[in-house]
């Protein structure tokens, strides 16, 4: 799957997938978003957790049914605990916030706990070290781009 992540040139920025078959989902996004959807990316890509966010869309989900009241419930415990995952890698890339994989693992079973959610990964320094640079590279390529460009980012088929 081909996702495309663009800066808006007067207005919100868009998160597009373009599925192997052809078929599309998109959404405008605020400025939030890019961040949180490169990390996703970086996130479900390294780790190779299934049923998550991009591998749910591959798989037919619209973008927009992520936002739909009463989804939530179809979600499955790896989705939750990749979006723990996400926030916590999120946080991490914020100055001064650096976690060991020690912390970051606390930090997610935390939030898993807190939600009722049974799925765990551990993730590895070298998996956490792994996940930074490729976060911290993708963060550089936003930032750097003009108004209108793209981030262009191919997703694994199932």
């Amino acid at each position: 799957m081909r996702i495309r992540i663009s800066k808006g040139r007067d207005g919100p920025n868009t998160l597009t997938c373009v599925r192997e078959d052809g078929t599309t989902t998109w959404a405008k996004v605020q400025d939030y978003f890019p961040l949180h959807d490169m990390t996703h990316f970086v996130v479900e890509t390294t780790l190779g957790i299934p049923n998550a966010f991009y591998s749910l869309v591959r798989d037919g989900w619209d973008i927009s049914d992520f936002v739909v009241k009463g989804n939530a419930a179809r979600l499955p415990p790896q989705a939750n605990l990749v979006e723990a995952l996400v926030g916590r890698l999120q946080k991490d890339v914020m100055p001064g916030n650096d976690f060991t994989a020690e912390t970051y693992n606390e930090e997610v079973v935390a939030v898993l706990e807190g939600i009722g959610n049974p799925e765990r990964r551990h993730v590895t320094d070298a998996e956490l070290a792994e996940m930074r640079a490729r976060l911290r590279e993708l963060m550089s390529k936003w930032k750097a781009l003009e108004p209108g460009g793209s981030i262009e980012l191919s997703f694994p088929s199932s």
